[in-house]
């Protein structure tokens, strides 16, 4: 309980000086209860609950034309996410989820897309005008996305591709894995 700062001037310097003490413990402990709740959220290997440039990263947000120039999206779940016409140029998305995402006309310029031991997860993503250049593209789950329109420059020929794309890019073809123009 917080002691009643309308006191009159009439209590004790010692009173005052007490209740001033307790209302700065009080402040203190919200604040670090507050911060430990805050590094719980951010330190948390999905990053869902982060905040980038006013986009929270979870599951199914929606956060068309958001820009994540160079931002840190490692291991982050953006699965169902409507991201269509965000910038991810020099991004890290290392081992994130975006399956089934939209992200339709996305820019990816020198993005990362490897997956460590586990694979970057874009299955069922929907991947259309969206723009791969000079963007890292190893250990990959392309199931079921659809690249059909999009741009593929200055790839060179990907591996470890997981599954069967619903559409490739005129020109490009999956061989044993392998992503690489054909």
């Amino acid at each position: 309980m917080l002691p009643n700062v309308d006191v009159p001037e009439t209590t004790s310097p010692r009173s005052r000086r007490r209740r001033r003490n307790l209302i700065a413990v009080a402040v203190v402990a919200v604040l670090a209860i507050t911060g430990t709740v805050v590094a719980i959220t951010v330190s948390g290997g999905s990053r869902s609950g982060t905040i980038i440039n006013g986009c929270t990263i979870g599951p199914r947000t929606q956060c068309p034309d958001v820009d994540f120039t160079n931002a840190n999206l490692a291991n982050a779940n953006l699965k169902g996410a409507n991201l269509r016409g965000a910038i991810f140029n020099g991004a890290s998305l290392a081992q994130a989820n975006l399956s089934g995402a939209d992200l339709t006309g996305a820019s990816f310029d020198s993005a990362n897309l490897e997956g460590g031991g586990v694979a970057t997860n874009l299955s069922s993503a929907i991947l259309t005008n969206a723009v791969f250049n000079n963007s890292t593209l190893v250990n990959v789950n392309l199931g079921g996305a659809d690249l059909g329109t999009a741009k593929l420059t200055g790839i060179r020929p990907t591996l470890q591709i997981y599954g069967t794309p619903k559409a490739l890019p005129t020109g490009w073809v999956l061989v044993d894995h392998v992503l690489q123009p054909g």
